[in-house]
């Protein structure tokens, strides 16, 4: 005892920090104050983590995004809290009719101006209303609109939530609420417009062509339903047409915001690039240099006309304004490879984003971040619906692909829409089954393969089994688990197809199955091969856990009964 020495106890220096959301929450309102918009966003998005069903913080986001001139995506934020959080918090809709007035939608942008004065007419930010309504009929030269019936507002917002999934990608929702207001508002031409775009996005051609027309006979000068119908025209492939209705949209002089918008993107995507560069450099100029949509269209339009300096000046600012997204940089090193004479895009594309066949092949994204992009980013979401309408074989080929990541209604629907097109390619149809069969879909495929209608069962199982046995689908499931992170979905096509045909070929003697990973490996293996896989049977065997020569004989039973490979 007499040597024991006393040791103080260590102090403790480290003061814990409760990281609430409270705590992103000021920390947000500090950097706010200082105008750092884009660390105040990050802490608002902490916040949002921790609190996901406080609207304040999502408020204060959109504010915050508007300030920035992303004003789409502050409306996005403001719907997800009248849609998923609270749909009582009518301050939403100034904020909403804010945005649609730097948007210059000043219709869209008095109705909900209404709408919060009706609600509110003691809040917070009527003196604001009240003032924003007198300058938007300024602008709209007329006298102020009477209030509307709260029926008559309530057809505008559900119009607007329409036009929002439409924008998303959601044509199914969308759909079912355009053909109920329209049902309930025949003479509501918006809604008719929207509703000829949602039937063109779903495939249903003709239905797009009959809804347009009766918009043509309610309004034959409507700009809307003239350009909707140009890009119907040309899906068809009808030049005389197309032609006549392009003569006739590039005499036209809009008068609203809205529409000049609405004719200068549908002559760019229509490749008249030159009328519609001059209506967004017009736009651009009565505007000034908010709209980060519109200035990149602007760019895009100068670029496909030649004017390559401005079009480098234009999504200079577009970086400025939005440093956090790619597009601007990708069209900024394009420009620099084309002017040190390297291979380049002869056209740039009038979508905010950057091109899907490039993103797809694109180095920066990993497999798995990519694949959460592609799910929560509605604007990716709707150029794959389009460039497997549009796109060239390639190009559909990685959309299909893509789709098995999504794997939801709409995709689903999607492709079971391209399975019934005559025009489409056959070896396609066959790689969307595939897709369609591993997103687990059970009702039988419709599908127009070498001019036939055919009916496809959308099990994997061969369609000359009376019977799909537990124990080879354990097989097709192991195969899938370890053959997923290393080859793509056309060798994971052809393992499965070996695998099918093997046990159509010897049943009903099929081997005993005592272990599953022993086959797969064996298929995995014999695939490999195939492809030029520099594998050998012992790597394969030791991630399988199975022995080399269980590998060896099973692929040696395997070879005897299919001995060619199967496309």
């Amino acid at each position: 005892m007499g040597n024991q020495q006393y040791m103080p106890k260590k102090k403790n220096n480290i003061v814990p920090i409760n990281m609430d959301a409270a705590f992103y929450y000021n920390r947000a309102m500090k950097s706010l104050n200082k105008l750092n918009y884009h660390k105040a966003l990050r802490y608002f998005r902490k916040a949002i983590e921790l609190e996901p069903r406080n609207p304040v913080n999502y408020c204060n986001m959109a504010g915050i995004l508007a300030e920035l001139g992303k004003y789409e995506e502050s409306n996005r934020l403001i719907w997800h809290v009248l849609e998923e959080i609270d749909p009582e918090l009518a301050e939403c809709y100034f904020y909403l009719a804010s945005n649609y007035t730097n948007l210059m939608d000043f219709e869209m942008a008095e109705q909900y101006l209404l709408k919060y004065c009706e609600t509110l007419p003691e809040g917070e930010f009527v003196e604001e209303a009240e003032d924003l309504l007198e300058y938007i009929c300024d602008q709209l030269q007329r006298s102020p609109r009477e209030a509307s019936s709260e029926e008559d507002l309530e057809v505008a917002v559900l119009h607007d939530r329409a036009r929002k999934m439409l924008e998303e990608g959601r044509f199914v929702e969308a759909s079912r609420l355009l053909q109920k207001l329209c049902k309930e508002n025949p003479e509501f031409i918006a809604a008719r417009n929207n509703l000829a775009l949602c039937y063109y996005y779903m495939g249903h051609f003709e239905k797009a062509m009959e809804t347009v027309e009766i918009v043509l006979k309610l309004e034959p000068y409507n700009i809307h339903a003239l350009c909707n119908l140009a890009v119907f025209y040309s899906h068809n492939k009808n030049e005389e047409k197309l032609q006549e209705v392009l003569n006739l949209l590039k005499k036209i002089v809009p008068y609203h915001f809205d529409q000049t918008y609405k004719l200068a993107t549908t002559l760019g995507i229509l490749g008249e690039n030159e009328a519609a560069y001059f209506l967004f450099r017009k736009m651009i100029t009565h505007t000034g240099y908010g709209d980060i949509f519109l200035i990149h269209y602007g760019a895009v339009a100068a670029y496909n006309t030649g004017r390559l300096k401005e079009a480098e000046e234009l999504w200079k600012k577009v970086k400025r304004l939005d440093p956090d997204k790619p597009v601007a940089p990708f069209y900024l090193n394009l420009l620099q490879a084309r002017a040190c004479g390297r291979l380049a895009m002869n056209e740039a594309f009038y979508h905010y984003e950057i091109p899907q066949a490039q993103k797809l092949l694109c180095d920066t994204y990993s497999k798995e971040e990519f694949n959460e992009e592609i799910k929560k980013n509605p604007l990716i979401r709707s150029s794959f619906l389009w460039a497997l309408r549009f796109g060239d074989k390639d190009t559909k080929l990685q959309v299909i692909q893509a789709f098995e990541n999504i794997a939801d209604s709409e995709v689903e629907e999607a492709l079971r829409l391209f399975l019934m097109n005559p025009s489409e390619d056959d070896y396609l149809k066959r790689v969307a089954i595939f897709v369609l069969r591993k997103m687990g879909v059970q009702e039988p495929l419709q599908a127009v393969i070498s001019n036939k209608a055919r009916q496809i069962d959308p099990g994997l199982h061969s369609t000359n089994l009376p019977v799909w046995m537990k124990k080879w689908q354990d097989v097709m499931d192991c195969i899938n688990l370890h053959m997923h992170e290393q080859y793509d979905m056309f060798e994971q096509r052809e393992a499965h197809h070996l695998w099918i045909e093997f046990v159509g070929a010897v049943y009903p003697n099929v081997p005993t199955i005592r272990k599953e990973e022993a086959w797969a490996a064996s298929v995995e293996y014999l695939v490999a091969k195939r492809n030029h896989y520099p594998v050998t049977q012992e790597e394969v065997a030791r991630r399988y856990g199975v022995s080399p020569a269980t590998l060896a004989r099973n692929c040696k039973t395997i070879t005897r009964v299919c001995p060619e490979k199967n496309e």
